[in-house]
């Protein structure tokens, strides 16, 4: 008996007691829907057949995957487990290795310390964290050798939470959003204002690109809302509340269309204190006396802990591309305390209400392909 397999393990799904056979079937069910596949339960493991490198690294941003590798099932006696580990060894011309052996039946006659210690002897290998990766899990009646291992996004699989609206501006920042997001099982589409001319424009810019690459691990519905509406009201009012007053349009804009299409929440990219519009000031000055929860899930992240996730993710590219945002066009000197009292008084001044509902009526909306 020997098969080759794709395995695709889990961990924070395991630790959710009776529901945890309801979230690996969720997990299950995505997987095959991105595969054409049907995956395969093996005491708490999930095997495919053999799929191809492309097809591993979108499993890899598959929300409840927390590593992929390849994998071999084979009889459940030592000369079969060496025989494969003397290929992979050699092959990968290996000196350290991390070597993690899970012992599954616990009938087995030896310990995984004893066995990892019985592998490492026999092939002369000492410990490296930093080596080649390798996971042996003694099963009832098999063993199966894990290699090739990759870190994937981990968390709950998409559709275990409920549906949350993410202010998408195609930056950096609002492109790793959706992620976070998903891998905490949420269903994320994204809202859009654009300074470009028209909605055609963006259909041909980084803002469907990253849609599209978001869209690999769940479909993500694009709303498209011109600024025109607002940018030529803002005169109106002070230019160094310019851009608070326009990320409190931004909040109440989302908080319109969540309410209409049933989502639960609304979330942007806000990273504290990194430019004026993200002071904890103007974030409490902007967000107060919403109806639907406001998640920042960057909220504590360094720019460079969120250029490393872009990186991950596979949006960082797209994301540096050029393409006018409409935070460039509001106010160069804004101010980084802006009260309550001023953005009400504001909101007030511009009609935030039918200013809103002028910019809706232009709405269109973008499936994802």
């Amino acid at each position: 008996m020997l098969k080759e397999i794709t395995s695709v393990h889990y961990n924070e799904i395991a630790l959710k007691g009776k529901l945890r056979g309801e979230f690996e079937g969720l997990l299950k069910r995505n997987i095959a829907k991105l595969t054409g596949r049907t995956p395969r339960s093996l005491s708490g493991r999930i095997v495919l057949d053999v799929v191809d490198a492309q097809m591993k690294e979108q499993l890899r941003l598959m929300p409840g995957v927390s590593w992929i590798g390849d994998g071999v099932i084979l009889e459940r006696n030592g000369d079969a487990l060496n025989g494969i580990l003397s290929e992979i060894f050699s092959s990968e011309k290996v000196k350290g290795v991390d070597l993690d052996v899970r012992r599954i039946d616990k009938t087995f006659g030896k310990t995984s310390l004893e066995v990892k210690t019985d592998i490492l002897k026999r092939f002369g290998l000492s410990i490296d964290k930093n080596g080649t990766k390798l996971r042996v899990e003694i099963m009832k009646e098999a063993f199966i050798v894990n290699y090739n291992i990759e870190r994937a996004i981990g968390g709950m699989p998409v559709s275990s939470a409920g549906r949350v609206l993410s202010l998408f501006s195609g930056g950096i920042d609002s492109s790793v959003v959706p992620f976070e997001l998903m891998k905490r099982g949420c269903e994320v589409d994204l809202l859009h204002v654009y300074a470009v001319p028209t909605a055609a424009v963006v259909l041909k810019s980084k803002i469907t690109e990253n849609q599209r690459i978001i869209s690999r691990v769940h479909p993500a519905r694009l709303y498209l809302v011109p600024f025109h509406i607002f940018g030529l009201k803002a005169s109106d009012i002070n230019p160094r509340h310019e851009l608070a007053v326009f990320k409190r349009f931004l909040l109440k804009l989302a908080e319109r269309v969540a309410v209409e299409y049933g989502y639960k929440g609304i979330a942007t990219g806000d990273s504290l204190s990194q430019v004026a519009s993200q002071t904890l000031d103007n974030l409490n000055a902007i967000s107060y006396g919403m109806d639907l929860p406001v998640f920042r899930p960057l909220i504590t992240y360094n720019k460079d802990e969120i250029i490393e996730k872009a990186r991950f993710y596979g949006t960082y590219g797209e994301s540096i591309k050029k393409y006018k945002d409409c935070c460039s066009l509001v106010s160069k000197n804004p101010s980084t305390k802006v009260s309550r009292e001023k953005i009400e008084a504001a909101e007030r001044t511009l009609a935030m209400d039918k200013l809103i509902s002028d910019s809706l009526s232009q709405m269109s909306v973008v499936d994802s392909a």
